[in-house]
């Protein structure tokens, strides 16, 4: 198994997915690409992603681009790390796989769009910066806080009893945000920072950013 990813330990996407394989204990080999040099330009990884863009993971013949589809991915293969509710055909089962998806789900659609938004609009190019949409982006990040803030009165994990891929792929994000962002996002919001702390100490988010 190879995870062909940002040369950068701070890429979100990235760090999500050796995460994952590192609570899922999963012997694979890490291939960088280094962004700035446009390495993701080059015509071998281009074959593997006509996209051109990263994370791809190579698992024998099977190559799967998009960072999501990944996550679910390795969930499956490991069933053993727990990061998907088991499917035993159940109801109770299918509900619970459907809210981890809802909550990685949000994690690209909302705080990631929104990020990115922020992103081009502060520190993107001179031509695309714009003050007034920064400022909004910001707003729509705080937005989608507030709303972890008020599931979490109800649970410890963001998508229900334990810890999953929405946690993960949450914190994740999250972490780039309390980096770039002008204000901390989490500022005001206890349970959403307790959460972020509880996905942070974990061992295997350690060993990925080492």
């Amino acid at each position: 198994m190879k995870l062909y990813g940002s040369s950068s330990k701070r890429s979100f996407n990235t760090l999500k997915l050796r995460v994952a394989l590192a609570e899922a204990g999963a012997a694979y080999e890490f291939v960088p690409i280094d962004l700035d040099k446009k390495e993701q330009t080059d015509p071998d990884f281009v074959r593997l992603n006509p996209h051109g863009k990263v994370p791809v993971l190579v698992d024998g013949d099977f190559v799967l681009p998009e960072s999501d589809a990944i996550l679910w991915y390795i969930a499956e293969t490991f069933p053993a790390a727990q990061l998907l509710p088991p499917a035993d055909g159940s109801a109770a089962a299918r509900q619970a796989r459907a809210r981890t998806l809802q909550w990685c789900d949000f994690a690209s659609t909302t705080l990631y769009y929104a990020y990115s938004q922020y992103w081009n609009y502060a520190l993107g190019d001179e031509s695309t910066r714009h003050p007034k949409l920064a400022d909004e982006a910001v707003g729509k990040i705080v937005r989608g806080v507030k709303v972890m803030e008020t599931v979490l009165a109800t649970r410890e994990w963001i998508a229900g009893p334990s810890y999953a891929l929405a946690d993960l792929s949450n914190a994740a994000i999250v972490y780039a945000l309390k980096r770039r962002l002008p204000v901390d996002p989490l500022s005001g919001h206890d349970r959403v920072g307790a959460w972020y702390e509880r996905v942070t100490a974990r061992p295997a988010w350690a060993a990925a950013m080492r």
